[in-house]
């Protein structure tokens, strides 16, 4: 075997074992992470470099899965991994290309492993799918690809522009840190595939490839099949091995001086900016220094009390509304802090601001010691917990080892510990002082002032139309029409059938074998009547507590877990209709409000914000419940089990004892209508936000409580609470009174109940004396039940929606679907989506494999009653639409079958989005709460779900197709909203009026005369998208029980 080990280990803070292993023949380097979950997940790992803005890199990510030598079929790995539960996916990144394999079981990942291992090392690269999966113009016209639509609307858009014009700045032209390595737009129009394939030659190597293995994977097995895929390979000279990327190329000269810089961003809205900061810090392989310097941009900006959240975000009239910060890991780390949402006219004052800040907590002597160990000690806790429940985790961490550490295993062993928190857990004032003095007041750095422009918003719309129209003169009809046949040929050249034979030459895995995350079941107090009691070991536990006795609802998932999780879900129904949207400002001041002691004595909000951090890891709260039931709140405490009874104790201060400050109020509203200008910029919000606006009533907490909702009522209370804030208060303290009653309150907890003191007993302090014990609860509300006259009876309408700020259009339209989670047809119409929008499906050759949109998928919400299709990121979006009716129709009406191999392959998805779903022991059993309590399905739901699914005929699923999917594509039983750039307003109220769709312009107002004057088209000519987002590309969304 011609693999040598190079080190194994076992960390001493998460249960997992670390093997590293490298060919001795090809330098391959193979890293196993043995992890007890359902799922196998795989990271290969490509060092990439490159000194220019060509988009190599992000290209051949994509064309990397359009065939190899061995297996020459577009999509054949993705089809094999519809049938081996498993998906793919990949990612860009500025110094490495990460290809992705999730596997429910490691049976059908070994399987894909030396067909994937070809694509990378082997791949075809043909002029044809660069033509179609990278840049063409079409008969049009109009510029397609599926990287160009990909990027299409994002380079324009401030981070975009930010973050590269930082890198601009930091790094010389020669570094490869200053590549844009998605490719700006001009270089992908004349990138070629001869260019694409040098650059695959220079870096695809074996010896810079390393596979990172997560999961329950058998040692001996993966070893057999990556040897078998070594021997084949030439054998390289490794005495002698070539320059590493990034680790053997010169290193950037650093800033002699600080670098302040303005740049523009397309917006109508004027109001803010943002600022990036970035400077230059440690080696990367200094762990010590960079998990301090983690800690203190914690300690800047992590909380309401950090240094400069207190002095820039909360305070009146804020001058930021969100303080982010993040590190590059390069081979040296850059550091950034980003302020959003600063008011544009101060965004130079503000950049001083912060460096006077700073410099004045150390002049002053200011040092906050006690708060920033307080910070360390969480952070070690925060990473343990990610550790634990996402495999990501440390992937992440073998993946950097991988680029810049030694290949002798040494710094991937500083992983066993966390000493490095030890460390600097010792270090005293003056340490913290210099760290903070070195590194940000002392360290030239970049200052990037991002400012909105409405005249370069304009500008590119008009650039945009002429850049099209010249490039139709140029053509002429002859060469549109020689563009019509090239792509054709391409097409047809890259979509050869698969045959049969060889998919079925794959073994399908056994489904039995994914063995999914079990938790076990207790129940006390009021979880106890009307079920059935469980009978378990734990359950016994909790009797023994006084399970029987305790007058609250209170369910208890135990698992396998170091980490505690207190959940407390509340009907929004409770609250009057009137003060609903009043629960925004409850829920957005929750954790950092002043509290009242039982003897009357206030505690200040930093005073609570600071001992709260200190006994808990992680506090939140959420709309909904697990992603779904959206008329829920769900507030939430995670804690280490020796912390129980003090995040019962923290509920019951914050919810009983809490003062509603008329400052802290103040400072929530200002902050919030800030921050609504970014939402505004945002497309895909723009669309969710308006279906919920338009088919709800204002009984809906979906509605109520939707930022741009309460727009003109945040308004009038930012004067209000000035002036007179006693009826704001008043109106809290009824939201407070009738939202959190004991017969209103479900308690769900997911532990190892074994570690917990006092379980039951612990929540028998929480109520007050004065409140009076529950013998039922409230019903759980559901969604469908809020909708209005016109979202019970969908049809007839298309809402537009302008968005000066992108150039791509998002759309999704909607039908009224079944409500009933327990409707006999939804196994079906899974099976039937799965099929649908399998990667290398239907939706994906026929969409997305035509460069019309980036993504496109169903919509299902059994919760609110909707089902529906959406298209991201779309070049030409009522053409990508009516092609997804063609779809649609085409297989409702039998016109084309379905595939024996692919419904396998369809169910296949399904049972790999499951155990994904619960690949954690935290998300298996929340889940498990929400299948089997909130939608009632009893217990073993996932395992009858599977059972139900894997019945299915292809008959059953042209018969959901023809009754769920075809009425979204009619006008007379669907609704659509679009966003787009206003340039576009005038063609797609064409498209949509021609198919008998009454359409609404701009329904909010947000447009101004100047904008609705304008008309014209911009075409597609569009922009960069952050191809380091490692994204969805199914486009599914569904709440359906089990997926």
């Amino acid at each position: 075997m011609p693999f040598d080990l190079v080190t194994s280990f076992d960390p001493e803070y998460c249960p997992s074992t670390i093997t590293k292993w490298r060919s001795t023949r090809t330098g391959l380097q193979i890293v196993l992470i043995e992890q007890e979950r359902p799922i196998v997940e795989g990271y290969f790992a490509v060092a990439t470099e490159i000194a220019d803005d060509s988009g190599c890199p992000h290209t051949l990510e994509h064309l990397i899965f359009m065939g190899s030598k061995k297996h020459p079929y577009k999509g054949l790995l993705d089809t094999l991994g519809n049938r081996a539960f498993s998906n793919t996916n990949a990612w860009t990144a500025t110094d490495s290309t990460v290809y992705t394999l999730s596997t429910a079981g490691w049976e059908g990942f070994r399987l894909l492993l030396p067909v994937y291992l070809d694509h990378l090392i082997n791949p075809t690269l043909t002029d044809s799918a660069c033509y179609t999966e990278v840049y063409h113009v079409d008969g049009e016209g109009n510029e397609k690809g599926v990287v160009f639509s990909e990027m299409q609307g994002v380079e324009n858009e401030a981070e975009t522009i930010a973050v590269l014009r930082s890198h601009k700045i930091m790094y010389p032209e020669s570094s490869g840190y200053s590549s844009e390595t998605g490719g700006l737009m001009g270089a992908l129009r004349v990138l070629t595939s001869q260019r694409i394939r040098e650059f695959y030659y220079s870096l695809y190597r074996p010896d810079n490839l390393c596979l990172i293995l997560v999961g329950t994977v058998d040692k001996d097995e993966l070893l057999d099949t990556v040897s078998k895929f070594d021997d084949e390979l030439p054998s390289l000279d490794l005495a002698n091995p070539k320059p590493r990327p990034f680790v053997d190329s010169p290193k950037a000269p650093h800033l002699t001086s600080n670098v302040i810089d303005t740049i523009d961003f397309p917006d109508k809205d004027e109001s803010s900016g943002h600022i990036l900061l970035s400077f230059f810090g440690p080696s990367i392989l200094d762990f010590v220094t960079n998990t301090a310097l983690h800690c203190l941009m914690m300690y800047l900006t992590d909380s309401d009390i950090s240094l400069l959240r207190r002095k820039i975000v909360e305070i009146e009239n804020p001058l930021s509304t969100e303080l982010e910060v993040y590190t590059d890991d390069y081979i040296e780390t850059g550091l950034n802090i980003w302020l959003h949402n600063v008011p544009t006219e101060e965004l130079g004052n503000v950049e001083k601001r912060v460096f006077e800040i700073l410099k004045e907590h150390i002049d002053k002597s200011e040092f906050n010691l006690e708060q920033i160990r307080d910070v360390v000690e969480r952070e070690r806790l925060q990473y343990i917990l990610s550790a634990e429940r996402y495999p990501s985790t440390l992937a992440n961490l073998a993946i950097e080892d991988f680029v810049y550490g030694t290949k002798d295993g040494k710094t991937l062993n500083a992983a066993k510990t966390l000493q490095e928190f030890d460390t600097i857990l010792k270090y005293e004032t003056a340490d913290w002082e210099k760290l903070m003095q070195t590194w940000f007041l002392y360290n030239p750095h970049a200052a990037i002032l991002a400012k909105p422009s409405a005249s370069l918003a304009k500008q590119l719309r008009v650039d945009g139309k002429e850049r099209l129209q010249k490039r139709r003169e140029e053509l002429g009809e002859a060469g549109l029409a020689n563009l019509t046949k090239r792509l054709k040929e391409a097409q047809d050249e890259n979509e050869r059938k698969i045959p049969n034979e060889l998919l079925s030459s794959f073994p399908a895995p056994d489904p039995a074998k994914v063995k999914f995350i079990e938790s076990v079941t207790a129940k006390a107090g009021l979880a106890l009547s009307g079920a059935s009691k469980p009978d378990n070991e734990i359950q016994s536990v909790l009797d023994a507590d006084g399970a029987a006795s305790l007058p609250l609802y209170v369910h208890y998932e135990h698992v396998k877990s170091n980490f505690v999780s207190v959940t407390l879900a509340l009907s929004t129904a409770a609250i009057p209709e009137d003060i609903l949207p009043y629960l925004f400002i409850l829920l957005s001041n929750f954790y950092a409000t002043p509290i009242v002691l039982d003897d009357g004595t206030v505690v200040p909000y930093e005073e609570v914000v600071k001992e709260l951090k200190k006994d808990t890891i992680v506090e939140s709260y959420h709309i909904g419940f697990d992603g779904e039931f959206y008329e829920l709140v769900t507030i939430e405490l995670q804690v280490v089990p020796k912390n129980y009874q003090k995040a019962i104790d923290w509920f019951k201060k914050l919810i009983w004892n809490s003062k509603f400050d008329p400052q802290r109020l103040q400072i929530v509203i200002e902050k919030t209508l800030m921050g609504m200008s970014e939402e505004k910029r945002d497309g895909s919000y723009m669309v969710n936000s308006a279906s919920r606006r338009l088919l709800l009533n204002k009984r809906s907490a979906r509605r109520a409580l939707e930022v741009l909702e309460m727009e003109s009522l945040l308004k009038r209370l930012c004067e209000v609470v000035k002036k007179d804030p006693s009826d704001l208060v008043s109106k809290l303290e009824q939201v407070r009174t009738t939202l959190f009653t004991p017969e209103n309150v479900r308690i769900v907890i997911s532990a190892d109940i074994k570690q917990l003191s006092g379980p039951v007993s612990s929540w028998t302090t929480f109520l007050p004396s004065s409140v009076i014990s529950a013998s039922s609860l409230m019903p759980i509300p559901r969604t469908f039940n809020n909708a209005n006259d016109e979202g019970r009876k969908l049809g007839g309408k298309a809402y537009l929606l302008p968005v000066p700020a992108t150039e791509s259009s998002y759309a999704t339209l909607l039908t009224n679907g079944p409500t009933d989670f327990k409707h006999p047809d939804i196994p079906a119409l899974a099976v039937a989506v799965s099929y649908l929008e399998a990667v290398e499906g239907p939706f994906w050759r026929g969409i997305r494999g035509n460069g019309l949109a980036y993504g496109a998928g169903v919509l299902r919400s059994i919760e609110v009653g909707n089902i529906g299709f959406r298209v991201y990121r779309a070049a030409d979006a009522p053409v990508a639409i009516a092609r997804a009716k063609e779809i649609v129709e085409s297989y409702a009406t039998g016109a084309t079958a379905f595939e024996p191999l692919l419904i396998d392959g369809a169910i296949s998805i399904i049972v790999s989005a499951m155990a994904e779903a619960d690949n954690s022991y935290y998300s298996a059993a929340s889940r498990k709460f929400l299948q089997e309590v909130l939608k009632d399905l009893g217990p073993n739901a996932n395992q009858n779900y599977l059972a139900s699914v894997r019945a299915v005929k292809a008959e059953a699923m042209q018969a959901a197709v023809m009754q769920f999917l075809m009425p979204i594509f009619s006008v007379e039983t669907s609704h659509v909203f679009i966003a787009c750039n206003p340039s576009k307003l005038e063609s797609t109220t064409d498209a949509f009026e021609k198919l008998g769709y009454e359409v609404l312009t701009d329904p909010f107002g947000y447009l101004g005369e100047e904008e609705e004057d304008e008309g014209g088209e911009s075409g597609s000519e569009g922009s960069y998208d952050d191809s380091n987002e490692d994204e969805d590309e199914s486009g599914s969304d569904t709440d359906e029980d089990g997926e």
